[in-house]
């Protein structure tokens, strides 16, 4: 199993941890950012490389954060005020750990957890409860780093915001009862997204610049750095990216008071899980292109979806017109020349490219890690059937919006819609006995979860439509968590 993006260490053992993820339905804050940034903190950093953009990085973020929480710890701790990190940072060059297998000649040498297992450091950063300390690897070439290249700073920003999460944890006594580690994993990625909608309000002083598109990126690079897919439910521990960021979006609309809220655990629902087989493993989970966009009426995918609501019509008294797909290079309706996705009412089609398909096919981020140095190589095109399979269903959620409702297919809340249904229709066939006998892969949901962010909004899709990448998440959380009639 692969396991990146952060890791708390216990102090009965050492289980490894990740950084983040997300659920929500609405309340976005927009606006453009007038102020600049506030100065370079100045934090004392054992290790620390003044000459290092990552350093400065983590110091700043420290420092929003650690703010953050002075004024967000009482609303959480009955009015007590917030103790200090007592163990100190610590910033570690993970490249010559790698190559050392040790940390010969760094400070981190004193570091409780850094005694205890010195892999750990490597392509990570970690809050560690053996001292109470926050550690991190800052290596160019390293996980964070190469993160930060591709989706920016505010990434980077996520990751400690979820440490600090942990960090607020032992001061809470939350690890007191020993909870399973996936839910103080997902409480540490919600505290993240209440700390990110904070950035958006220019309540982070080193982050004033912090948009919406710039949280989408971080999203991004949330679910680039995910967890792997367990080989067994032993290895369940930070949920997939769907849980994360789901979590992260429940703290940046609901805030810190829920995140901690007695209730929380208990609120949580976690779809990680591992390959049904052997077969299902080797092939990534994934059905072969040529299948997923097979025109005939043989198309199991098709005839799922079209199963799925046709049911859902009857319940309501109403029926159903199944939808078919064709190949062509603009829908025949409503499409302007650079569309090659839709849905066409005219005649019940939902028309793709055969480039464009492919593409969305081959979408999904993930990180090859060299074992031998912990160089990291950003992916950005492997296979994703439910990539492709997200863009149909939300074109039959357009077709459900017209045929059953007559509601406009234009504008943001037909894009919603479509990708709400699409959630409910993906709730119902992951389960380990789909009423069709169609059910989705592991890895689906992160798939789906990666063309809401990055393949949906494309023009030559179905186009952002003033719409997010978070809301576009939210929505299909909503039909996800709440079934199509919430929709």
């Amino acid at each position: 199993m692969r396991t990146r993006f952060s890791r708390l260490i216990r102090m009965a053992s050492l289980a490894a941890v990740t950084a983040l993820a997300l659920t929500g339905c609405n309340a976005v804050v927009d606006g453009t950012p007038t102020l600049a940034n506030a100065p370079d903190a100045k934090l004392s950093v054992k290790g620390v490389d003044s000459t290092s953009s990552f350093d400065r990085v983590a110091q700043n973020a420290l420092a929003d954060i650690e703010s953050f929480w002075r004024t967000s710890y009482p609303k959480v701790s009955g009015g007590k005020q917030l103790e200090p990190i007592k163990g100190g940072l610590y910033s570690v060059d993970g490249l010559k750990v790698a190559e050392n297998r040790s940390a010969d000649g760094q400070p981190v040498e004193d570091n409780a957890c850094a005694e205890r297992s010195i892999g750990f450091l490597v392509d990570n950063a970690a809050y560690c409860r053996l001292d109470d300390s926050i550690v991190w690897d800052r290596a160019p070439k390293h996980l964070f780093a190469e993160l930060a290249k591709k989706y920016g700073d505010f990434v980077v920003a996520l990751i400690f915001a979820h440490e600090f999460g942990h960090a607020v944890q032992e001061r809470l006594g939350v690890f007191d009862d020993d909870p399973k580690t996936i839910y103080t994993e997902s409480q540490a990625d919600c505290a993240a997204g209440a700390w990110a909608k904070a950035a958006t309000q220019q309540r982070a002083p080193h982050f004033r610049d912090i948009t919406l598109a710039k949280v989408d990126d971080a999203l991004e690079g949330f679910l680039n750095g995910r967890d792997s897919t367990p080989e067994n439910i032993d290895d369940i521990s930070h949920g997939n990216g769907f849980d994360r960021l789901s979590a992260v979006a429940d703290g940046f609309d609901k805030g810190v008071t829920y995140c901690y809220s007695d209730g929380y655990f208990s609120s949580r629902t976690f779809t990680e899980r591992p390959y049904n087989s052997p077969e299902d493993e080797a092939s990534g989970g994934n059905t072969a292109f040529a299948k997923v966009v097979d025109t005939s009426a043989n198309n199991p995918f098709v005839k799922d979806l079209n199963r799925f609501w046709t049911s859902a019509a009857q319940s309501i008294g109403k029926t159903f017109k199944p939808v078919k797909i064709a190949q062509a290079a603009h829908p025949k309706c409503g499409a302007d020349a650079s569309t090659e996705f839709g849905y066409c009412p005219d005649d019940n089609t939902v028309y793709f490219s055969t480039a464009l398909a492919q593409r969305t096919y081959n979408s999904l981020p993930d990180v090859d890690v060299d074992r031998q140095n912990g160089n990291v190589t950003l992916l950005s095109n492997q296979p994703a059937d439910f990539a492709l399979g997200t863009m149909f269903s939300i074109g039959w959620g357009f077709a459900v919006r017209h045929q059953l409702f007559s509601r406009s297919l234009d504008g943001a809340a037909a894009l919603q819609a479509g990708i709400c249904y699409t959630g409910a229709y993906a709730k119902d066939i992951n389960v380990e006995d789909p009423p069709g006998g169609f059910l989705l892969s592991p890895a689906d949901l992160d798939e789906g979860v990666a063309a809401l962010l990055d393949e949906v909004p494309q023009d030559s899709a179905f186009g952002a439509r003033d719409t997010t990448g978070l809301q576009r998440i939210q929505s299909f959380i909503k039909g996800y968590k709440g079934g199509k009639s919430v929709c």
